[in-house]
């Protein structure tokens, strides 16, 4: 019994011990939590006593704020070999020819033109150039591609090949198609920039429409080569400038280059507003932002492409009518200027291939299914934008296929899904 009593009074002992230990260490850390929440805090508040003893509380953010008023902040040191690579690599000043040179402040739309329906806006390409030829022929002027001194030239046709085709017609394909048969041959920019900028900074100083943009070096094999033909000549802008649609710009072409060749590839409007529309949001660049090409610039004509515009509610039929009068106005400047070449050819002709040849001399083979943009590289897993017809990397579905083919009903033709 005593033993019993003996060990029960020692276990008491002992616990009483242990919480007299916890109380005392609780009551130390309570006086310091007391002192703690008295001390200011703030950047530049914590003198170096205070840090040092409390430091261990303070959140990251205090102690971080504290060494950078300390000027002890840590710094990771650069790995060698990356900075080494960093202060190789140096940012390449943009082009002569670059859009940063202008804003939506500095760059008043310029003033543009297109003619109200003709007959001649409702004629195929085909029918509009038997007209052109039989013209040609009646005023005695030889069309180069029937001309002994091209016929051994890899394309038989002058030069400058200048490509006055909207975007999402063909313009990619054509370029491709030039530079397959032989000869120098860009789409929207050279070496020294955006070729639309070119041949406005050329047009507004009364200069050719290629002087300084006219030379591609090769610095490999160190040698230049004139640029003989150029596609896709426009942009939306800032600054926006197209030289087939703003006063004086084809004018422009004419005068330098009295001997050299305009070219057109027409489509059928509904595809190409169907393909066009949600590329990039151009049309809205095109309506009220960089161009006004809404009507809403002052001068012959706007008021009434500004009422066709207002007027038509969903901007489809504006379009349409705006496309094939740019088709119009093309072959009107053709016509009253045959010193000029023209050539048109019509995407969804089954002929286009055989006709271009003709004309050019270039072989039917060039000319290939083309795709601008990186996006459907990546999503065909492709290296090379164009492709031989019948060639081409599976679609990834229907949808995708659709979206990058200018054949927007299924109805498959011959080339008709070139770009």
């Amino acid at each position: 019994m005593d033993r019993t009593n003996t060990r029960s009074t020692g276990t008491v002992h002992f616990r009483l011990i242990i919480v007299s230990a916890i109380s005392f260490f609780l009551g130390l850390q309570f006086s310091h939590l007391t002192a703690l929440f008295q001390i200011d805090f703030s950047a530049g508040g914590l003198i170096d006593s205070h840090a040092t003893e409390y430091m261990t509380w303070a959140p990251d953010e205090i102690e971080q704020a504290q060494r950078r008023n300390r000027g002890t902040r840590r710094r990771r040191k650069p790995n060698q070999s990356n900075a080494h690579k960093r202060k190789k690599k140096k940012n390449k000043p943009p082009p002569r020819y670059h859009d940063s040179n202008y804003t939506k402040e500095s760059f008043e739309p310029l003033p543009w033109s297109l003619p109200k329906p003709s007959s001649t806006r409702y004629q195929t390409s085909e029918e509009f150039m038997a007209d052109y030829i039989a013209l040609k022929r009646k005023h005695n002027i030889p069309l180069p591609w029937e001309q002994d001194k091209y016929k051994e030239d890899k394309v038989t046709l002058p030069r400058p090949i200048i490509g006055l085709n909207f975007p999402k017609s063909a313009s990619l394909t054509m370029s491709e198609y030039f530079a397959c048969g032989g000869i120098t041959s860009t789409h929207t920019t050279t070496q020294d920039g955006r070729i639309g900028i070119c041949m406005m900074e050329n047009h507004l100083k009364d200069k050719p429409p290629m002087e300084g943009c006219n030379a591609h070096r090769n610095r490999k094999k160190e040698e230049t080569k004139p640029i003989e033909v150029i596609f896709d000549i426009g942009l939306q802008g800032p600054p926006c400038y197209y030289a087939s649609l703003h006063d004086g710009g084809l004018e422009n072409i004419a005068k330098h280059y009295p001997e050299g060749t305009i070219m057109l590839v027409t489509r059928n409007a509904t595809k190409w507003f169907n393909s066009f529309e949600g590329w990039g949001g151009i049309l809205k660049a095109w309506g009220q932002r960089s161009c006004g090409f809404d009507g809403s610039l002052e001068g012959e004509g706007m008021e009434y492409w500004n009422d066709l515009y207002m007027s038509n509610r969903s901007k489809r039929q504006y379009w349409l009518d705006f496309y094939e009068a740019h088709t119009q106005k093309i072959r009107e400047f053709a016509l009253k200027h045959l010193s000029l070449t023209y050539v048109e050819v019509e995407l969804e002709n089954d002929k286009m291939a055989e006709q271009l040849e003709l004309y050019t001399g270039v072989k039917q083979s060039c000319v290939q299914v083309c795709h601008p943009g990186p996006h459907w590289i990546r999503k065909h897993d492709t290296t090379s934008k164009c492709h031989p017809k019948g060639e081409e990397p599976p679609s990834i579905d229907t949808e995708e296929a659709n979206e990058y083919s200018d054949d927007e009903d299924n109805t498959f033709v011959e080339f008709n899904r070139l770009r």
